[in-house]
Parts: C-alpha cells; sequence; structure tokens
C-alpha cells in the first residue's frame, strides 16, 4: 500500500506486554502514517486464551506503557472474546496496521469488511519479539 494520506484514522491490535523496541518501531511506523492511531489493547484474559499463558503485566500497566511511550496513542480494550471484531463498528478505522507476525483470523475479517491494512515492517524480529523476550523474563 503507498503512502497513506496523514488525515486517516488508524488502528493497530497488541497485547503489548512489556513495551519493547520492536513493539516502539512498529507504533512509529503506524504513527507515521495516519493523523490519529488507535491502539487497540488486548484484554489479559483474551491474551491468556491467545497465547495458552498469562501476561506478565496486568491491562493498566500494559496501558500505561504505551502511554508513557507516546501521548498520541489512543489506547482502547479489545473485545472480550476471541473473534468477536465489535472493535471495528465501535471504532470504525479507516486503514488497519498489521505486524509482520500478525494475521490469523484479523486479514481475512479485515478483507470481508472491506477494511484496507497494510503490514509493517519489523524492527529486530530475532531480537525484539515477545514472546522470545518473555521467555527469556519468565
Amino acid at each position: 500500500m503507498p503512502h497513506l494520506k496523514r488525515n486517516l484514522k488508524g488502528m493497530v491490535f497488541g497485547v503489548f506486554d512489556g513495551l519493547h523496541e520492536g513493539h516502539k518501531a512498529y507504533l512509529s511506523q503506524a504513527l507515521s502514517k495516519c493523523a490519529a492511531l488507535t491502539v487497540v489493547l488486548t484484554p489479559s484474559e483474551v491474551s491468556e486464551a491467545l497465547k495458552k499463558r498469562k501476561p506478565l503485566h496486568s491491562y493498566e500497566r500494559r496501558k500505561e506503557d504505551l502511554v508513557s511511550f507516546d501521548s498520541r496513542l489512543r489506547v482502547v480494550s479489545g473485545d472480550s472474546s476471541l473473534g468477536e471484531w465489535k472493535i471495528f463498528d465501535r471504532e470504525n478505522p479507516d486503514v488497519v496496521f498489521l505486524g509482520y507476525d500478525q494475521g490469523r483470523g484479523i486479514v481475512s475479517e479485515l478483507e470481508k469488511r472491506g477494511i484496507p491494512y497494510e503490514r509493517l515492517l519489523p524492527y529486530k524480529p530475532e531480537t525484539y519479539k515477545s514472546s522470545l523476550l518473555n521467555r527469556r523474563a519468565a
């Protein structure tokens, strides 16, 4: 997808459990491509269902970390169940930015709804990948 217009409402999804340089690069890329960015922060219970483990940090801590990183981020809670996708109706994004490793169900849902999306470039994925970092921290 070519460079996007600055007046667009962008959206990203994530658990952001231990905000690291890879997350920051992802968020910075997304911020540079839209006027407003909504971060859909995965609730802890949904993260546990998705990743088969509880996040290391509470929802509140993960939200604080995001806002501390960049106060322009608007952080909202994701749906309370996997695969609901009610967030799209509530937030009505112009574009969704996906991380290099996201995709399972979200791409088909975006295509079904006709919501444009762009996959963003990874930042040192061999070093800054949450599953690797959180395994070391556990």
